[in-house]
Order: structure tokens, then C-alpha cells, then sequence
């Protein structure tokens, strides 16, 4: 990990060429489970929790997203950064009938259920910053991401 921030460059995706958000969710789920951070029943947890409780976000320039599941199909602590060639839309948390064009995602692994609602306070915090938003957006490479995402760590 970078500085004992939680986001690795391998789990870091920019103009990723998805159609859907379940094929985002596909794609950080095989890094994640390639890399260690969780177990082959993560990517269908996800897809399956995010249909009764919608993650995506309006956020300060950016809707985001913020797909994760339980702790049961995680190994380790990590989160993902995925910036999509093309808005991807995504259902609002709290009002799933809301739809959101989303291209800043951002998966959670997360192994401890006490931990995760810290770590989702912490990125609250960093969302509302929208120049983290433009910077990750903007990002021409994983070194400039990691950059951003760098204060991100697990306490």
C-alpha cells in the first residue's frame, strides 16, 4: 500500500470502458480477489446488496458511487478508485427510484463492520472536497490518484 493508504495502484482503473454498473462492479471485484483483498463471493455480494441498498451519491460536481458488502467477503481492508470513460447510471442511496449518472466509483473492502462506518465518515469528509473529486477525474495517471488518495487510510 501507499503510505499506509488504503487505495493500491492495481485497484486504481481510469477511463475504464464499462457499460453498466454491475460490469464496474465486476471489474474491481476481479482485483480485488486476484489481489488478496477479498473472496471469490465478493463481486456477486456486491451486485446483490447494491439492489436493496444503492450507493451512488450527488457529490460536489461528481456523482459518485461507493458499491461494497459485508465484511464476511473481505480479507483485508482496501478501496478501489474507477473513473469511467462514460457516465454509468447508479441508484441514489436512501432513494433507489433516483437514478445518478455516475463516473467516480469508489468499492470498499472492508473486513471489520465497526471500521467501515469510520472509513465511510472519512471519505464523507473527502468527497465534499471537490477538488479531490476534479483531481481523481482529471487524473492522467495512478501516480496522480494515489496522490489524491492518499490521506485515505485505516485506523
Amino acid at each position: 500500500m501507499n503510505q499506509g493508504s488504503l487505495v493500491e495502484e492495481n485497484c486504481i482503473f481510469l477511463e475504464a470502458e464499462v457499460e453498466t454498473f454491475e460490469e464496474v462492479i465486476q471489474l474491481i471485484g476481479e482485483q480485488f480477489i486476484k489481489n488478496g483483498i477479498a473472496k471469490a463471493t465478493y463481486t456477486e455480494a456486491v451486485i446483490q446488496r447494491e439492489k436493496i441498498y444503492p450507493t451512488g451519491l450527488p457529490g460536489n460536481g461528481y456523482n459518485i458511487a461507493i458499491p461494497h458488502t459485508d465484511s464476511e467477503h473481505i480479507l483485508r481492508p482496501s478501496v478501489g478508485v474507477i473513473v469511467t470513460k462514460k457516465p454509468i447510471e447508479v441508484s441514489m442511496m436512501g432513494s433507489p427510484e433516483l437514478k445518478l449518472d455516475c463516473q467516480l466509483f469508489f468499492p470498499l473492502a472492508m473486513e471489520h463492520p465497526k471500521k467501515q462506518l469510520a472509513l465511510l465518515r472519512q471519505l464523507m469528509g473527502f468527497f465534499q472536497a471537490k477538488e479531490n473529486l476534479t483531481n481523481i477525474y482529471q487524473a492522467k495517471s495512478k501516480a496522480e490518484v494515489l496522490d489524491v488518495v492518499k490521506n485515505i487510510t485505516y485506523d
